[in-house]
């Protein structure tokens, strides 16, 4: 069984898409509900129903994040990811709260210095951003670059980091 739940946060709606086993998918409101139903027929090959018993424990974890109350978040995800895609996120979890990397960097990061474009390609299909923190990837000239759930969210982000330290 595949669930979601809406979290109405500081930044927006978010969407936790969960399973037993963990979460498979964080969504700003830039994606619809419609949208969550046909990403989890595409990769997980069923429909998804409202609920909450699987996502409880995130939904509190990134409520606490977003409220400057916590500094990473600790549960149990599933990842959709291609091998490539899989180790950048990996990589950016080890980005410490509160600072940013360039895509460069992160390509140094996984050992392949002039993949920084597709670094940025990884970031836009990030199925979990929050928990593999993107919105800590910059541009290499300080500019934000882009950010799935709109430069206002990214910038929200990291002003939150930036204070909370």
């Amino acid at each position: 069984m595949i669930e979601y739940t809406t979290l109405n946060s500081p930044i927006g709606e978010i969407y936790i898409v969960a399973v037993k086993e963990g979460v498979v998918k964080i969504s700003f409101s830039t994606e619809s509900p419609q949208e969550l139903e046909k990403y989890c027929q595409k990769h997980l090959g069923a429909g998804v129903r409202e609920g909450s018993e699987y996502t409880r424990d995130a939904k509190q974890q990134i409520l606490k994040y977003l409220e400057g109350k916590s500094q990473s978040l600790d549960f149990p995800v599933i990842h959709l990811n291609s091998p490539f895609r899989k180790k950048v996120l990996e990589a950016e979890r080890n980005i410490p709260y509160g600072e940013t990397r360039s895509y460069g960097e992160v390509a140094k990061m996984v050992n392949n210095p002039r993949a920084s474009r597709a670094v940025g390609s990884a970031n836009a299909e990030n199925p979990l951003p929050l928990y593999f923190p993107c919105h800590r990837i910059i541009s290499s000239n300080g500019s934000l670059g882009g950010y799935g759930g709109g430069l206002g969210v990214k910038k929200y982000l990291l002003d939150l980091e930036a204070k909370s330290l």
